[in-house]
């Protein structure tokens, strides 16, 4: 059924119903005071991880249908890319954003940091990555995979925005979203600051980290040296 793209399609769609909880306020309230705030991210972080798992396995599985060929100028996009896909997510997950998915307590307006850079850093993290990946898989099911975390991530910004709109209200909300913009690099120009807190530091180096392990564990997991796109 569907020509062998079934468990895509299903896993993908659960995929995008999972990632819909979020937004859903009263949804995800309600799962809080069952589980707990911790018990919650823990359990959210986990399931999600299992799910991404299962989509990755099943775009393996997925009959192969080439929609162009493997370039050489398309793994160094994607090496050079992928530093800062990480560092945005990295230093995003980590920083109190109260203007993007996570928590926002202990946010310090005089010290945005990378949320001065760009609003949600996380969501573009995730959309630098499967963008930059799209350069080099030009399958069917790659294609399907990457383009549609892309997309969903830069929907999800401007989903987040009208979220936090209403739970912040609107004057409030443009009151701290003075000097921060969806685009990086722009908040700065209309006079927001990007001066790092110690969880910017620690940041940039667990995404420093992070792409070692990416280095290391990328040729095992997939058969792909990142490294090729830098040589």
């Amino acid at each position: 059924m569907f020509g062998g793209f079934g468990g895509l399609i299903s896993s993908f769609l659960v995929f995008l119903l999972l990632h819909s909880i979020p937004p859903m306020h009263r949804v995800k309230q309600s799962l809080i005071n069952l589980l707990g705030k911790a018990g919650y991210y823990i359990l959210y972080s986990l399931v999600s991880t299992c799910v991404l798992i299962w989509l990755i396995h099943e775009v393996w599985a997925a009959p192969y249908i080439e929609l162009w060929p493997y370039e050489p100028w398309a793994a160094r996009a994607t090496a050079h890319i992928m530093p800062v896909s990480l560092l945005f997510f990295v230093m995003g997950f980590l920083r109190p954003n109260p203007l993007s998915i996570g928590p926002g307590n202990g946010f310090d307006k005089m010290r945005m940091g990378i949320v001065g850079i760009v609003r949600h850093p996380i969501l573009w993290g995730f959309a630098l990555w499967a963008g930059a990946h799209l350069f080099a898989n030009g399958g069917l099911a790659e294609v399907l995979f990457f383009a549609g975390l892309f997309l969903l991530s830069v929907g999800g910004m401007f989903i987040v925005d009208q979220r936090k709109k209403r739970l912040l209200g609107e004057e409030a909300w443009i009151e701290v979203s003075s000097g921060t913009s969806n685009i990086p690099f722009v908040g700065l120009i209309k006079g927001g600051n990007c001066r790092p807190t110690l969880k910017d530091f620690l940041g940039g180096i667990f995404a420093v980290l992070g792409f070692v392990l990416a280095l290391w564990l990328h040729p095992a997991l997939f058969d792909v040296s990142p490294l090729s796109g830098f040589l």
